[in-house]
């Protein structure tokens, strides 16, 4: 299975939503909301809370309509608020928040130039992935999907990811490789309705791709979730679209995945069996996603998590103290960055090791011969345990 994260859509030019948090920051100031932000940042930073992107949105959002945040969180929230009067509401910043989700949608915009360009750093990926066969995945079907029993699929062939972005998408369309992706292709070449019923249609012969926090091409329409398979501001797109309003995306603390129609796709990811989790540039730290991985780990006994990130040591910390007590040497770190040319080379170690000790073992043999051989260059750099 390949996870993709933020990291994995920086290589098309694509800010991570931490790197956006400077932006909105930005933004709501020139709003003249600048107190308001001190404010935010300063509570956050007492409770030891990074004041990034979700959680600064998250406060914003909120205070449009206090009362009704409140009633979404939790009863511990409703006892430290007892008067929701007391909270100042700001429902001008709806504009503001309006204007960052269209900010959201430039920024995830992929050029096709671009993606011509640095298409290449995914089929080195598929390219590295289709010379180890002897792995495979399971793909399972939720009962509420359908019955059809387990079906083993080659390394590679099903991969989820929580970026609004559209590039897997564009990329399969670019190589005329089949995918299924949770929605049906009707009367209309330019639109799809959401049917999940797709994953189980032709199983063997496509990818499938589970975008488990939406995608900035998928809208709701009246009682409809569909998603486009061109730009819909283009000429191209048939249906009139607000992409601001009807945008499927919620950067936000309270977490999609646990709410229809993300959940589904949830359930649906949280149901595979791997051997192999490649996990390129993820921050683990969406909760529900990482109870998925932890209880794949504990169910496949040979199961190897692969985190390919520049920041491979700090992001497996996300995981927390306990998981990373009974399965850290089955994560295996490999620090880079996802476009680095050495970096497929050092994957490929990776997939050949049973466990984060053979990897390193195997890394430093290489890294040896190499300066033996008078090329001092480093290439590798790994953290010690």
């Amino acid at each position: 299975m390949i996870f993709l994260g933020a990291g994995a859509s920086k290589v098309f030019g694509i800010k991570t939503l931490q790197e956006m948090t400077a932006d909105l920051v930005k933004t709501v100031y020139k709003k003249g909301y600048g107190k308001i932000i001190n404010r935010i940042t300063k509570s956050l930073r007492n409770f030891g809370i990074s004041p990034d992107f979700e959680a600064i949105y998250t406060i914003l959002d909120a205070l449009t309509n206090p009362r009704q945040a409140i009633k979404e969180s939790n009863p511990f929230a409703a006892y430290v608020c007892r008067d929701p009067e007391q909270i100042g509401a700001y429902p001008k910043l709806v504009d503001v928040l309006r204007d960052f989700r269209n900010y959201i949608y430039e920024q995830c915009t992929i050029k096709s130039s671009v993606l011509q360009d640095k298409k290449v750093v995914y089929d080195t990926l598929f390219r590295v992935l289709e010379d180890y066969k002897s792995i495979s995945d399971k793909r399972f079907f939720t009962k509420d999907i359908c019955n059809l029993n387990e079906t083993q699929v080659p390394l590679g062939r099903t991969i989820v990811t929580t970026n609004y972005d559209m590039s897997i998408e564009l990329y399969h369309n670019l190589i005329n490789q089949r995918y299924a992706d949770g929605f049906r292709m009707e009367y209309n070449p330019y639109v799809k309705e959401m049917d999940v019923q797709v994953y189980a249609e032709g199983n063997e012969s496509g990818n499938w791709l589970i975008k488990l926090h939406g995608a900035i091409w998928q809208f709701k329409q009246a009682d409809k979730i569909i998603k486009t398979t061109v730009d819909p501001k283009s000429h191209l797109c048939p249906i009139p679209i607000e992409v601001d309003e009807q945008m499927m995306i919620y950067p936000t603390g309270e977490k999609p995945i646990l709410r229809d129609p993300y959940y589904v796709f949830y359930k649906i990811f949280k149901a595979q069996k791997w051997s192999k989790m490649i996990a390129i540039g993820y921050s683990f730290r969406d909760d529900p996603v990482n109870i998925a991985v932890l209880e794949n780990l504990d169910k496949v006994k040979e199961a190897n998590l692969i985190v390919v990130d520049p920041c491979a040591e700090n992001v497996v910390q996300n995981l927390g103290n306990l998981a990373l007590s009974r399965y850290n040497d089955r994560i295996i770190r490999v620090q880079g960055n996802f476009e680095d040319e050495w970096i497929f080379d050092e994957l490929e170690v990776a997939l050949n090791a049973c466990s984060w000790k053979d990897y390193e073992e195997e890394v430093k043999k290489r890294e040896e011969k190499r300066v033996r051989q008078g090329d001092l260059e480093p290439h590798y750099s790994f953290s010690k345990k």
